[in-house]
C-alpha cells in the first residue's frame, strides 16, 4: 500500500509546498511504500529470512529469531486460553528482558492491545492504569509482583503472570540463578496459584502450532500512556500501522543501516513507544540484534558495547550527558557506536559535540511525542545541521506552524506545531473529547511551540504550557537552558517560571554542577547576563545533586515549579520574606 498525504488545506502555504523536500539527502526518498501488514506479519517474514540470527542478547544469553518467534507463539496460545481475546488489553510490568518482547509480539498477534507501566511505578500508579486501560492480564517480574499484589484483584485482572530473570535462560543458568543467588531475588516470595501463575508454567500450557487469524493493520497494538500534568495520563491508541509506518520512517532516514547486520543497545525502556519502535519494530525490520539493558549506567551497559559492538544506540539527552560525565566511559572502548538518535527532550549542542568527540559515531536530534508512534522530525543523516534544529519532518509526514485561531503563520514566525502523517495516533483511548482537541482532519496539535525556516527546518521555541511571562515579556526556557549549557562547570540544567510576589514570574534555574565543580549563583547569572537579555537572565538559581525525571528519563520541569509553588505558600503562611524573589 503506498500512502500519500493530501496537502489540500495548506497547498497555498509555505508549508504546504514541503520545501523539506529538497533537504533530503538523495539516498533518503521523499515518500515510503507502506506495506498492509500487522507487526506479527512482520516478525514471520524476519524470522523466514533470518531465523538463526540472535533477536535478543541478555546476560551473555542469545535468542535466536526463530526461538524468539516461537516463545511469543505460546505466549499468544496462553493468553487465549486464559480469555483474552481480540480487543482485550495486557498489560507489560517489565523491564527490558526477553519477557517483553516475547509479551508484546504474543499480544498483538491475538489482535489484542499491550499497554504498559514503568517498573518504578508506584502500586496507586500502576492500580488507576489497570482500571483506566481495562488490563485483564498482568505480565511482570517477581521483584515487582508487591508493587500489584494488593490490587490486582480488585481492578478486575484475571491472571497475573510472574517471571523470574532468568527464565529464558539454559537450565543450569536458571538453577544457579535460584539456589546460589546469583540472580537478584524478591523481597518476599510470590505465592502462585489460582490467578497468580509463573511465567514458565503458564508458557507451557502454550502452544507454537495454533493457528491464529490475520490481524487487521489498523487493529489498536499499543496503549501508550503519555505524561499528564493532572490526574491520570491519557492512553495514545497506536495501532500496528502507526507504530511499522514509524519503523519503516526511521529505517529509511538511515540508508546506511544494513538488514541482518546491524547491533542495537536497548538501553531506551519498552514501556515507552520510543524504545518500542526505535529499538524493537525498528531492530525487527533490520533483523538486528538487541542488546537488553535493563538499567542504564550501570557497568553491565559499558561491558556490553566492547563485548557485543553495537552499532545503533537510540536514547535521550540525560543518557548521552551521564555517559560523557562518567569515568568509566574512558576505561571501555565505545568506537563501535555509530547511529545515535536522541529525543524526548531538546539535545544540547555542546552534548552532541562531546559525544561524537567521545565516541566517534553520530548523535542526530529528533522530534516526537507519543501520540505520534513517536516520531516526526529528524535532521538528516548527511551530517547537515543547522543550529538549535530538530531537523525536517520525516517521508509521507506534513507539519505547520500555526497561531491561537489555526492560521498558517509566516515563515520564521512561532506558533503551535500540528503535524500529520501515518504514524499519528488513532486518538485517546475512551476520551472522545480529548481526542477532538488535539485531532482535527488528521492534523495533531502537539502543544510545542515551533518555528519553520524558508528551507523547510524546524526548530522547537518551548512547550506552550512551559511558557514564562515577565513584565509582559515570553520568555522559553529552553532559550535560557542553552545559554547555561554553555557554562563550563554546568552538567545538567531545568529553567522554569515562578510566581514574583510583585505579579508575573521571574526565570529560576535549577542547576547540576559537573563532578568536583563548584559555583555560586552569581557565577551562573553572570554568565548568563553575557548572552541573554536583561529579562531572560535568571534571578533564581538552586543547586541540586539531581533532577526530577519522568520514567522515560525526561527532566520533568513541572515537577520543579510545583515544589517552588509549594515552597512559596508555605513562605507565605508563615509570612516569611523569600530572599531569591526579593533581592
Amino acid at each position: 500500500m503506498h500512502t500519500e498525504i493530501s496537502a489540500a488545506s495548506s497547498a497555498d502555504t509555505p508549508y504546504g509546498r514541503r520545501p523539506w523536500l529538497s533537504q533530503y539527502p538523495p539516498d533518503v526518498a521523499p515518500s515510503l511504500e507502506l506495506p498492509s501488514e500487522s507487526i506479527w506479519d512482520v516478525l514471520e517474514n524476519t524470522v523466514n529470512g533470518y531465523g538463526d540470527r540472535s533477536a535478543l542478547v541478555f546476560q551473555n544469553f542469545g535468542m535466536t529469531y526463530r526461538e524468539l518467534r516461537d516463545h511469543a507463539a505460546r505466549m499468544s496460545s496462553a493468553l487465549r486460553a486464559a480469555g483474552v481475546e481480540e480487543g482485550d488489553v495486557v498489560l507489560a510490568l517489565l523491564p527490558n528482558l526477553p519477557h517483553f518482547p516475547v509479551t508484546y509480539y504474543g499480544t498483538l498477534r491475538l489482535g489484542a492491545a499491550l499497554t504498559t507501566a514503568s517498573p518504578l511505578s508506584v502500586e496507586r500508579e500502576i492500580e488507576a492504569l489497570i482500571k483506566d486501560s481495562g488490563a485483564t492480564i498482568i505480565v511482570t517480574l517477581d521483584l515487582l509482583f508487591e508493587k500489584v499484589a494488593n490490587v490486582f484483584e480488585k481492578c478486575g485482572v484475571r491472571t497475573v503472570v510472574v517471571g523470574s530473570a532468568t527464565d529464558f535462560m539454559p537450565w543450569w543458568a536458571r538453577i544457579a540463578g535460584k539456589y546460589l543467588r546469583k540472580a537478584p531475588q524478591p523481597k518476599q516470595a510470590v505465592t502462585y496459584g489460582g490467578k497468580v501463575q509463573s511465567l514458565r508454567r503458564f508458557l507451557r500450557g502454550g502452544r507454537v502450532d495454533v493457528v491464529v487469524p490475520p490481524v487487521p493493520p489498523e487493529k489498536v497494538a499499543l496503549l501508550q500512556y503519555t505524561g499528564g500534568t493532572t490526574g491520570l495520563p491519557k492512553a495514545a491508541m497506536l495501532t500496528h500501522a502507526s507504530l511499522l509506518a514509524n519503523a519503516r520512517q526511521m529505517t529509511g532516514w538511515f540508508p546506511e543501516l544494513r538488514e541482518g547486520e546491524e547491533t542495537i543497545l536497548a538501553v531506551l525502556p519498552f514501556f515507552h513507544v520510543y524504545g518500542v519502535t526505535l529499538v524493537m519494530n525498528a531492530g525487527l525490520l533490520l533483523a538486528a540484534t538487541t542488546i537488553l539493558i535493563p538499567r542504564p549506567m550501570t557497568t553491565e551497559m559499558f561491558e556490553a558495547i566492547p563485548r557485543y559492538r553495537p552499532t545503533v544506540f537510540p536514547g535521550v539527552p540525560t543518557l548521552y550527558v551521564a555517559i560523557v560525565n562518567d569515568q568509566r566511559s574512558k576505561k571501555y572502548d565505545l568506537s563501535s557506536i555509530d547511529v545515535c538518535v536522541s529525543g524526548g527532550a531538546p539535545l544540547p549542542a555542546e552534548v552532541k559535540r562531546d559525544f561524537e568527540r567521545l565516541t566517534g559515531g553520530h548523535l542526530y536530534e529528533g522530534y516526537g511525542l507519543s501520540e505520534a508512534s513517536p516520531v516526526t522530525h529528524a535532521v538528516p543523516h548527511d551530517r547537515r545541521s543547522r543550529l538549535a534544529s530538530m531537523g525536517m519532518p520525516l517521508q509521507n509526514t506534513d507539519a505547520r506552524i500555526e497561531d491561537e485561531n489555526g492560521n498558517a503563520v509566516p515563515v520564521g514566525e512561532a506558533g503551535e506545531l500540528v503535524v500529520r502523517g501515518p504514524q499519528i495516533m488513532q486518538g485517546y483511548w475512551k476520551r472522545e473529547a480529548d481526542t477532538a482537541d488535539v485531532l482535527k482532519d488528521g492534523w495533531l496539535r502537539t502543544g510545542d511551540i515551533a518555528r519553520m525556516d524558508e528551507d523547510g527546518w524546524f526548530y522547537i521555541v518551548d512547550r506552550k504550557k512551559d511558557l514564562i511571562i515577565t513584565g509582559g515579556e515570553n520568555i522559553y526556557p529552553r532559550e535560557v537552558e542553552e545559554v547555561l549549557f554553555e557554562h563550563p562547570k554546568v552538567k545538567e540544567v531545568a529553567v522554569v517560571g515562578v510566581p514574583h510576589p510583585y505579579g508575573g514570574e521571574i526565570v529560576k534555574a535549577f542547576v547540576v554542577l559537573k563532578p568536583g565543580e563548584t559555583a555560586t549563583k552569581k557565577d551562573i547569572t553572570q554568565f548568563a547576563a553575557q548572552r541573554l537579555a536583561k529579562h531572560k537572565v535568571p534571578r533564581a538559581v538552586e543547586f541540586r545533586d539531581d533532577l526530577p525525571r519522568s520514567s522515560a528519563q525526561k527532566i520533568l520541569r513541572r515537577v520543579l515549579a510545583e515544589e517552588e509553588r509549594a515552597r512559596q505558600a508555605q513562605r507565605k503562611t508563615r509570612a516569611t520574606p523569600d530572599p531569591e524573589l526579593d533581592a
